[in-house]
């Protein structure tokens, strides 16, 4: 990791603590226990709530970044935003998605499992009719001697 990286992800997340320690959000456990429906309904009442002073320490916080940093986590909340918005697609995928569908999916895998079970057997197949017809290794030092032997005889001649 470069130096100029290592800069970037520090920064940002002593930024990200300070907003976080700043916000008071904590995650699930002693005093910030319960279901995630929960623990996200207590952040945004926090949020609506939360004292200015905070919102103007964010700023100032952000304001003395270097603009790499600021680039640097701004294509992060774009790729983060893009990211949500693929599982979100991909969630109302999987549940429009109904029983039939997933049986046929399901069937046509099972079919190119067998494709491929079929396809490695044929493999072995042709790969033991290649090693029957090869010479070994043993044939091929016996046939280099025997040629050995004769270009001797004809060169001693």
């Amino acid at each position: 990791m470069t130096t100029k990286m290592l800069i970037v992800t520090v920064a940002t997340l002593a930024c990200a603590a300070g907003v976080a320690v700043a916000q008071g959000t904590n995650g699930p456990g002693p005093g910030g226990g319960g279901s995630g429906d929960q623990i996200r309904q207590r952040d945004r009442d926090r949020l609506q709530t939360c004292d200015p002073t905070l919102e103007q320490d964010r700023t100032r916080l952000r304001q003395c970044l270097p603009g790499e940093v600021k680039d640097a986590v701004q294509e992060m909340s774009q790729e983060r935003v893009k990211y949500q918005q693929q599982l979100r697609d991909k969630q109302k995928e999987v549940a429009a998605c109904t029983d039939q569908e997933r049986d046929q999916l399901r069937e046509q895998l099972r079919d190119q499992i067998k494709d491929q079970a079929r396809d490695r057997e044929q493999l072995r197949e042709r790969l033991q009719e290649l090693r029957e017809c090869l010479p070994t290794h043993q044939e091929l030092m016996e046939q280099a001697r025997e040629q050995t032997r004769d270009r001797e005889r004809r060169g001693g001649e």
